[in-house]
C-alpha cells in the first residue's frame, strides 16, 4: 500500500525540476496543474480531506467577477510555487475593494472572535464562486445570502424565514452590507435608530409619522446624546415589531403581543389596561376590543397634552368613534387608565372600589365563619350520635326524601321554573364572565375557545342577561298579582310566612350562634330561615346591581347621553365585584347550606321535585311542620303543586334526573371555585 504524503510534498516532488517563480506572474493555467484535478489532490492528501474550495478551474471562474484576476492577486500569501497550504488561506480583498474593506473594518464582523475576525469576506461572499453584485437582489441571491448568514446566525435566520419579510427581504436590507453594526449599538447609545432608518427605506408612510412622534423624536435625540436616557430608551421599530419573526399587523397574535410590548415601557398604563374591559377581552382573544394603537395610533404617537394627539381632550371623542361610531355626550369622559386603588388620582373610584371590596370580604368572612361553625357543630352532634348507635333506615341521595312519607308540597310550579331559570342563567353568566375577570390566567383563553371565542361568549352572556330581566319581570308580576289578591296583605308581607326579614330573624341568627358554641338549642325556623331570606334578597340586589351596570357596559353610547363618563368606570367596578360576591357566595356558602352540610350531603333536590317529606320539614322548618302535620297526615295527596298540601312521592324518573343534574351542577360549581382561586393568584 502506497503511503500518502501531504499535498505540499506531492507538489514539490512533481515540480522539482521546474525553477521556482514568483507567484505574482502566475495565472490560472499554472495553478490548474494541481487545483483542477480532485483526483490528484485526493491522491496526494495525507488525510483525504480535500474541500470543494481547493478544486478550481478556469471554467468555474469564467462567469464570475474575478474571471480576469490572477490567483495570487487574492491569495497574497502565496509568493513561491509550490506553496504551503497556510499561505493560500490569506485572502486580501481590500486591495481592489478598498471602500468596502474600510466599512467592513468599522462593522461588527471585523471584530476579533479569538484570533480571527467574526466573519471575513469569504464567509459571506464565498471563495471562488463569488457572485456578481446584481445577483444578490434576486430571489436566488437572497437565498444564497440567507444561507451564508445562517451558518453563524441559525436562530435569527430561522425566525426571519417565517416572518412577514420571509424570502422577499435579504438580511442586508435591514442590517446593511459591509458596515453592519451590533444590535444594540454603543455608537448610538444602544438606541436602534440604524435599524429604524433601514425600516424607513421601505415603510415610507409609517416612517413619516414615526420620526415626528414622541417615540421617533426621543429616539433620535437620545441616540445623538442630545437627551439623556432614563430608565427606558425610546421605542424604535424593533421595540414593538421585534427583530426577527415579524408578523403582519393583521395577525391576531401580533395584535396581542404588541400591547405587551407597550407595557414593557409603560408599566402603570399597561397594568390599568389589563384591568380594563379592552385589555381583558383582548387577552382572551377578542379581535374587536381596542388595543393600545387603536386609541394612541401605531405611529404618530403623541402625549395627551399635545393638541394634535389622538387622545387629547379635543380629539378623544373622534378617536372613540373609530369603534363606537355614534359616541357623543359623556362617552369620552370614561377613563380607560384610571386606577381605582389610588385615592389621590381617583377619589370617587377609590371609595367605590373600597366599598365593593369591603362587601366582598365582609360577606365571605362573615358567612364563611357561619359555615365553618355550622359544620363543626354538625360533626359534634354526629359523633355524639355515633357513641349511642341505633337502627336507622338507609339514607337516600336526596335529603328531601329522608324519613319516608308522607310528603308535602313545598314549592309550586312557578317557583320551580323561576329557580331553574336562575340556575341556568347564573351558570351561563359565570362561565362566560369568569374568563374576562381572570384573563391573566392560562385557563381563560382556553375556556373562551371552548365557548366559541370572545364574541360568542359575549353573545351568550348578554342573551343570558336578557333572560334574567325577563324572568325577573315575570316573577315581579306574579308576586304583585298574589299580593293584590291576598286578603291579608299585612300577614303576607310581615307574618310568619313572609320572605321579608324581621326581628325574629335577628333572634334566630343570634340563637344559631349560641347553638354553634353549645350554649343553647338550635333555633326552630318557620317557612323561611334567615339564611333563605338573605339568599332571596341578595338575588334581588344582584339582579339590580349587576343587571343595570351590565346594561350600561353593553350599551355605553346610549347611557352616555345621560351619565358622565366616569360612571362607566364605576359600573365596571360594581359589575365585576358584585358578580364575584354572587359567584363566591352561591358556590361556597349557598352550596354548603343547601347541599354540602353533613346532614344533607350530597344534595337537596326539593326545589327540583317541589316536595319534601314531613320528616325533612320537621328538621328544617319545624314551626311550619307543626302547623301542617295534621293536614298532611290526614288528607289525600294533591296532584297539583299547591304549597302546604299533601303531595304524592316524586316519580322515580324525577328523582334520578334531579340527582344527576344536581350532582353535575355541584361539580361544575366547585370546579369554578377552583378556577377562581387559581385566578386570584395572578
Amino acid at each position: 500500500m502506497l503511503a500518502r504524503t501531504s499535498v505540499v510534498t506531492a507538489l514539490a516532488a512533481v515540480f522539482a525540476a521546474l525553477p521556482a517563480r514568483p507567484a505574482r506572474a502566475q495565472r490560472s493555467p499554472e495553478c490548474e496543474r494541481c487545483h483542477a484535478s480532485r483526483e490528484f489532490l485526493l491522491g496526494v492528501a495525507s488525510d483525504r480531506n480535500v474541500g470543494a474550495g481547493l478544486v478550481v478551474t478556469r471554467a468555474a471562474l469564467s462567469g464570475g467577477p474575478h474571471a480576469g484576476v490572477a490567483c495570487a492577486a487574492c491569495h497574497t500569501g502565496v509568493e513561491r510555487y509550490p506553496h504551503q497550504p497556510a499561505a493560500a488561506l490569506r485572502v486580501v480583498c481590500g486591495r481592489c475593494h478598498a471602500e468596502q474593506d474600510s466599512r467592513w473594518r468599522a462593522g461588527v464582523h471585523a471584530r476579533a472572535r479569538g484570533d480571527a475576525p467574526a466573519a471575513t469576506c469569504v464567509a459571506c461572499h464565498g471563495g471562488h464562486d463569488v457572485a456578481r453584485s446584481g445577483f444578490l437582489p434576486t430571489a436566488a441571491g437572497r437565498a444564497h445570502m440567507h444561507e451564508a448568514c445562517r451558518r453563524c446566525h441559525p436562530g435569527q435566520v430561522r425566525s426571519a424565514a417565517r416572518d412577514v419579510h420571509g424570502d422577499s427581504i435579504a438580511c442586508t436590507s435591514c442590517h446593511g452590507t459591509h458596515d453592519m453594526r451590533p444590535v444594540p449599538d454603543e455608537a448610538t447609545r444602544k438606541i436602534d435608530v440604524a435599524l429604524a432608518r433601514a425600516c424607513s427605506a421601505c415603510h415610507t408612510k409609517e416612517s413619516a409619522t414615526y420620526w415626528g412622534d414622541v417615540h421617533g423624536r426621543t429616539a433620535a435625540r437620545q441616540a445623538s446624546g442630545v437627551e439623556p436616557i432614563g430608565a427606558d430608551t425610546a421605542a424604535t421599530c424593533i421595540s414593538c415589531h421585534g427583530e426577527h419573526g415579524i408578523r403582519r399587523a393583521s395577525d391576531p397574535a401580533w395584535r396581542f403581543a404588541v400591547a405587551d410590548a407597550c407595557t414593557r415601557c409603560h408599566e402603570a398604563y399597561g397594568a390599568s389596561y389589563r384591568d380594563s374591559y379592552h385589555g381583558q377581552a383582548s387577552k382572551v382573544g377578542s379581535l374587536r376590543a381596542a388595543e393600545c394603537a387603536d386609541c394612541h395610533n401605531a405611529h404618530g404617537v403623541l402625549p395627551a397634552s399635545d393638541s394634535a394627539s389622538s387622545v387629547s381632550a379635543t380629539n378623544r371623542i373622534a378617536t372613540c368613534r373609530r369603534c363606537h361610531t355614534t359616541a357623543r355626550g359623556g362617552f369620552a369622559g370614561y377613563r380607560p387608565h384610571a386606577n381605582p386603588r389610588s385615592r389621590a388620582q381617583n377619589p370617587l373610584l377609590f371609595y367605590v372600589w373600597l366599598f365593593m371590596n369591603t362587601a366582598l370580604f365582609g360577606t365571605m368572612i362573615g358567612w364563611g365563619a357561619h359555615t365553618v361553625l355550622w359544620y363543626r357543630r354538625t360533626m359534634v352532634d354526629r359523633r355524639r350520635r355515633a357513641a349511642h348507635p341505633r337502627p336507622e333506615a338507609p339514607m337516600p341521595l336526596d335529603a328531601g326524601l329522608r324519613g319516608g312519607g308522607p310528603f308535602v308540597w313545598r314549592f309550586n310550579l312557578v317557583f320551580r321554573i323561576v329557580h331553574a331559570m336562575v340556575v341556568i342563567t347564573f351558570f351561563l353568566l359565570v362561565i362566560t364572565g369568569l374568563p374576562l375577570r381572570f384573563s391573566c390566567t392560562a385557563w381563560a383563553p382556553a375556556l373562551m375557545g371552548v365557548l366559541g371565542g370572545a364574541s360568542s361568549a359575549g353573545l351568550i352572556h348578554r342573551v343570558s342577561g336578557v333572560f334574567v330581566f325577563g324572568y325577573f319581570a315575570l316573577y315581579a308580576a306574579y308576586v304583585t298579582l298574589r299580593l293584590w289578591r291576598a286578603t291579608d296583605r299585612r300577614r303576607m308581607l310581615l307574618g310568619a310566612d313572609s320572605i321579608v326579614p324581621g326581628m325574629q330573624d335577628v333572634r334566630d341568627a343570634a340563637q344559631m350562634v349560641r347553638w354553634f358554641f353549645g350554649r343553647g338549642p338550635k333555633p326552630r325556623f318557620d317557612r323561611y330561615s334567615y339564611m333563605e331570606k338573605f339568599d332571596y334578597f341578595a338575588e334581588l340586589w344582584g339582579v339590580g346591581a349587576i343587571g343595570f351596570t351590565g346594561l350600561m357596559l353593553w350599551q355605553p353610547v346610549f347611557f352616555a347621553r345621560f351619565f358622565p363618563g366616569i360612571l362607566f368606570n364605576v359600573a365596571i367596578i360594581v359589575h365585576s365585584y358584585e358578580a364575584m360576591i354572587a359567584t363566591a357566595f352561591i358556590f361556597i356558602i349557598h352550596f354548603f347550606n343547601v347541599h354540602l352540610r353533613p346532614d344533607k350531603w350530597p344534595l337537596d333536590a326539593v326545589m327540583f321535585t317541589g316536595r319534601a317529606t314531613l320528616h325533612y320539614m320537621e328538621e328544617e322548618h319545624p314551626l311550619l311542620a307543626e302547623r301542617l302535620e295534621a293536614r298532611v297526615r290526614a288528607g289525600p295527596p294533591s296532584p297539583s303543586a299547591v304549597a302546604d298540601l299533601p303531595a304524592p312521592p316524586p316519580p322515580g324518573w324525577m328523582n334520578r334526573v334531579g340527582a344527576v343534574t344536581g350532582l353535575m351542577l355541584l361539580a361544575t360549581g366547585l370546579a369554578l371555585v377552583g378556577l377562581i382561586l387559581w385566578g386570584s393568584l395572578c
